[in-house]
């Protein structure tokens, strides 16, 4: 299918429709969400409440509720107990599937529904279709059917029991279920599911599944080598329930061929699905907040009537479904009432709060004082966008007491309020005061924001987001909405209700709605908020509100940490990095777009002649992108044995071709293909779109709160993930380039990790390979083959290096034997001769996880703590994933807190020693500053001083700098 009115670049959300619905009918089991006539509305409740929570956290452009068929479904037809066995659904259930329809309806929600099939058929449709068209595609579902989708371009959100949701990645299944995405449909088929009345194979439970595809990779292998099952029990089990398992295998494989309609408008798609058919142009929030109203559902109707405000009552968008029933009334099942939904968390109140509007001279230069007085003020700044660059300042927020702020703007609906040269005058006591601590949310926007004004800023005090964050780094929601319910108990005013009684010329989208978080790619293409055609009473109010609530988190967040002993590292290190990376996005890097261009047509030659050169040896053109079509050319035409199996056939991922490219020369070709049209979509032709017009240079943004091991991670782009390994990727890091009379300088710690590992497991052997003077990989190997280290071969160098760093992510001797391509047995004797060889390796693992499961968490060096949810369950995949992460988040973490530091490190040198050196770039262990060419040898030295005497280990640590004219010239 062709895509219609596709960018191809924004993701598809596909919402589980009834799955949503059961989920938030049994969360309000025990305390049900009822109406004043004691109707059960729980179900209404909470799948409108999850949509909102999802809207506003992740926005998406596209967006669809798939919904099950009305009818029997082609699996009813393979097996007539299927799901027959499931309990009757409740009734007061039932009666709420119509009503939530018909508000999906009213909202303007694009439903799916074909009869026939489920809505996980349609979902993997969509997946499918999103995965050939190069469209991310996200499934909002809790279903672990859904798992077997995932794959690059596919992932999951779950929502969870407190709110918000959790991402599902490959990584993520396997550290759920300890198989791969690609396996699920193996290990569902060999478990069962009692719930649906999928036999599975009887006496084959979660761990066994998960072993035997470990051991064997697929169901097929394990029944074409079912005499190799080393536990009889469990190979009696087998051989009995084979035709079980394949019948499962037929219920559980989603069709992702379902004939969809997927016209939204009179005429047919011509060419497959037409995207404005999941556009979310604008809801109607006003016609679904009228239907909630009747089941007292008051003040979620509020929230989405604001956010959703519209001034038509018939621009919902179209209902995708090729029945022609419709959802009951809902003015037929319950009566309208005004009363109250159950009081919830607190919220603006002018005879508690005095948020000030101030623009006379002497009542700023009065709060300036004070402010200064108090020593300690929180500050936030209202903006007519995110590019800090280019949109202006509309004004800033003060708050030094609980209850009291001020909001003092620099433009309004009129223009300038005051001239900016006389703001920049009032205000610079204060925000140029060395002596004054500044609180924030996100401080580094405001930082950045504040330095293109014209102030300069002292090191930011206290930032509400990171500290939240070092407090929980595994929750993942740092906003300042979302932190205010969790510590205060209170609603702050929302963005989009600012605008809910203006005219719609007026109106913003929700892409405009995230002030306190960092810009976001998809903000970048939309228009600026226009925050200044606000009325300056209500934007004082909206804004004051912001700084005052920031400030009363601080209060709540700070005692937390004390207790947590989490101060030095937030204070010593967290904080200091906050300016720091602010300067570095603020400065960003020289990108030569010309040259990315150039390389762009190189690339559509060699596109071009791949696909010629595939076609030749196929015989006949057909379309490379096509899973099916590949499929017919791989496994039919040429007759290749696939090694997994999916809902629509043999696998063609990566790893497959891998395996096939050693007997057929198509696959290695495809493999090509495939590697260089994601390299030019995703960097040579992406990269220099994103050069700033204001300073022809690239800003990507740094997240400290990105990761729950403490490393920083890039966005916007993600400089992080280009290539390092091939020519391709040299050749995209050779664009990037130093300023005139500059050099780039790079400073990289030498396996910093196995360092780390080292100093915690205290082996003298690995020590001792690290300080010998011999390459570590090279040593190891020869400890472990029982060689001299002279005499140690490419490969069993490759298996030392590869044990010596997947041993901290709990490598399988399944992973080592597909990674070295060796049989499983001689790569679980290498694990083995490895631990008996580092001995203190697998006493630290020991001890790490046995802490872990006293304390809930594991911690860095410099006292990161990260809760490890899992570390003592009873469910073997479970623990086994947590031990993993208890055993690698302190090594990494640790890692990332010597980066860090060592950052820290570095900036002050430079600042000391008067140097105009400037750090750009921070990727993985290394740092990237853009020297002065008279500087390089002072900057040279003054890397190695810093970065090694960061932290001292058992290990001394080691850096590699390198100089060059192009990042790519490096390394």
């Amino acid at each position: 299918m062709n895509a219609q009115n596709s960018s191809g670049s924004d993701p598809l959300y596909v919402i589980d429709g009834y799955g949503l619905i059961f989920r938030a009918y049994y969360a309000f089991m025990r305390t049900p969400i009822k109406t004043r006539d004691g109707v059960n509305a729980s179900a209404v409740f909470g799948f409108f409440r999850v949509l909102l929570s999802l809207v506003k956290t992740y926005k998406p452009h596209y967006l669809a509720v798939a919904l099950d068929s009305r009818t029997a479904t082609f699996r009813d037809e393979i097996y007539a107990q299927y799901k027959a066995n499931r309990q009757e659904t409740p009734d007061d259930l039932k009666a709420q599937f119509p009503w939530v329809e018909e508000i999906m309806v009213a909202l303007g929600l694009p439903l799916l529904r074909v009869n026939g099939f489920e809505a996980d058929d349609l979902m993997a449709t969509l997946a499918r279709v999103c995965t050939e068209q190069q469209r991310p595609c996200v499934i909002v579902s809790a279903d672990k059917d859904m798992l077997q989708l995932v794959r690059d371009g596919v992932s999951i959100l779950r929502p969870s029991r407190e709110g918000g949701f959790s991402e599902v990645g490959r990584q993520e299944v396997f550290e759920d279920k300890g198989v791969w995405p690609e396996q699920i449909l193996d290990y569902l088929s060999l478990l069962g599911d009692a719930s649906d009345n999928v036999p599975g194979v009887s006496g084959v439970g979660e761990k066994t599944a998960a072993k035997l595809l470990a051991d064997f990779m697929t169901m097929d292998k394990i029944y074409q080598n079912l005499e190799q099952v080393q536990a009889k029990g469990v190979r009696e089990k087998l051989a009995a329930g084979r035709e079980a398992a394949i019948l499962s295998r037929s219920l559980v494989t989603l069709r992702d061929d379902v004939p969809m309609p997927m016209a939204c408008r009179d005429q047919e798609a011509a060419n497959g699905i037409d995207w404005q058919c999941f556009h979310v142009a604008s809801f109607n929030g006003m016609a679904a907040a009228q239907l909630l109203r009747k089941f007292d559902i008051n003040q979620l109707a509020s929230e989405m009537a604001a956010f959703w405000k519209t001034d038509s009552a018939t621009n919902a968008a179209p209902r995708l479904d090729d029945s022609n029933d419709s959802a009951g009334s809902i003015a037929q099942s319950t009566k309208q009432s005004n009363t109250i939904e159950h009081s919830g968390p607190a919220s603006y109140d002018p005879s508690q709060h005095s948020f000030v509007l101030v623009t006379r001279e002497d009542e700023i230069k009065r709060w300036v004082s004070q402010a200064r007085e108090a020593g300690v003020c929180c500050i936030d700044t209202e903006t007519q966008g995110l590019d800090v660059h280019n949109d202006a300042l509309c004004g800033i927020s003060l708050c030094f007491a609980v209850g009291l702020a001020a909001y003092i703007p620099v433009r309004g609906p009129d223009g300038l309020v005051m001239p900016e040269k006389s703001y920049r005058e009032l205000l610079r006591p204060l925000l140029e005061d060395r002596m004054m601590r500044f609180v924030g949310q996100n401080l580094k926007f405001d930082w950045q924001v504040l330095t293109a004004f014209g102030f300069k800023l002292p090191e930011p005090w206290f930032d509400t987001m990171i500290a939240a964050w070092l407090l929980d780094t595994n929750e993942g929601l740092y906003g300042m909405d979302h932190l205010a319910q969790k510590y205060l108990g209170y609603t702050a005013i929302s963005f989009a209700s600012l605008f809910a009684d203006l005219p719609a010329k007026e109106a913003v989208t929700s892409e405009d709605f995230a002030f306190d978080s960092a810009p976001s790619k998809a903000a970048s293409k939309k228009a600026p908020p226009r925050f200044s055609t606000l009325p300056l009473d209500k934007a004082a109010v909206y804004a004051a509100e912001d700084a005052e609530v920031t400030l009363r988190l601080q209060q709540a967040l700070a005692p937390l940490l004390a207790k947590q002993k989490l101060e030095k590292l937030f204070f010593g290190t967290e904080m200091p990095l906050v300016s720091i990376l602010a300067a570095m996005e603020w400065r960003g890097i020289l990108l030569e777009g010309q040259r990315l261009r150039q390389y762009s047509l190189e690339l559509d030659i060699r596109i071009r002649e791949t696909e010629q050169e595939i076609h030749r040896l196929v015989g006949h053109p057909f379309n490379i992108a096509s899973t099916k079509q590949l499929q017919q050319v791989l496994f039919v035409e040429r007759k290749l044995t696939g090694s997994k199996r999916t809902k629509t056939g043999f696998s063609t991922d990566t790893s497959v071709l891998e395996e096939l490219a050693a007997e057929d020369p198509v696959p290695a070709k495809i493999l090509d293909y495939r590697s260089l049209t994601k390299l030019k979509s995703t960097y040579v032709d992406s990269l220099p779109l994103l050069i700033n017009s204001q300073t022809q240079r690239l800003h990507t943004h740094f997240m400290q709160t990105g990761t729950a091991t403490g490393r920083l991670s890039s966005k916007d782009p993600n400089l992080q993930n280009i290539p390092i390994k091939d020519e391709d990727g040299r050749r995209i890091r050779s664009a990037f380039v130093p300023a005139a009379g500059m050099c780039f300088v790079s400073a990289d710690y030498s396996q910093i990790e196995l360092v780390v590992l080292a100093h915690y497991a205290r082996d003298p052997g690995l020590i001792a390979a690290f300080t010998g003077g011999v390459d570590v990989h090279t040593a190891t190997a020869a400890l472990i083959f029982g060689v001299n280290a002279s005499e140690v071969d490419p490969a069993q160098r490759r298996a030392a290096k590869t044990i010596n760093f997947g041993v901290m992510y709990g490598m399988s001797a399944f992973r080592l034997s597909r990674e070295l391509g060796i049989p499983n047995r001689q790569a679980q004797a290498f694990i083995d001769a490895y631990f008996q060889t580092y001995s203190g390796i697998k006493e630290f693992i020991k001890k790490t996880v046995t802490a872990a499961e006293t304390s809930g968490g594991v911690s860095t060096l410099l006292g990161r703590f990260r809760t490890v949810a899992g570390i003592n369950s009873r469910n073997r995949n479970e623990k086994q994933a947590a031990e993993r992460i208890a055993v690698n988040t302190p090594i990494q973490g640790t890692a990332a807190d010597i980066v860090k530091t060592a950052m820290i490190r570095v900036d002050k040198a430079l600042a000391k020693a008067g140097l105009k050196a400037q750090l750009i770039l921070q990727v993985h262990d290394e740092l990237i500053l853009e020297v002065p060419l008279e500087e390089k040898d002072a900057v040279t030295v003054l890397l190695q001083e810093a970065m090694t005497g960061a932290i001292t280990l058992d290990v001394p640590l080691k850096v590699s700098i390198e100089s060059g004219m192009s990042w790519g010239a490096m390394h």
